[in-house]
């Protein structure tokens, strides 16, 4: 209520920037794709 917006944007860009900061960790974990850190 506070962005005034759908909650399904804001699930959406949440699971947008976990997976933009994911990929940028991965390199540095030594993870898989599929694997959680």
């Amino acid at each position: 209520k506070a962005m005034d917006c759908p909650i399904g944007t804001v699930r959406s860009r949440i699971f947008r920037a976990r997976e933009a900061i994911a990929g940028r960790l991965r390199p540095l974990l030594g993870t898989m794709k599929d694997r959680r850190w």
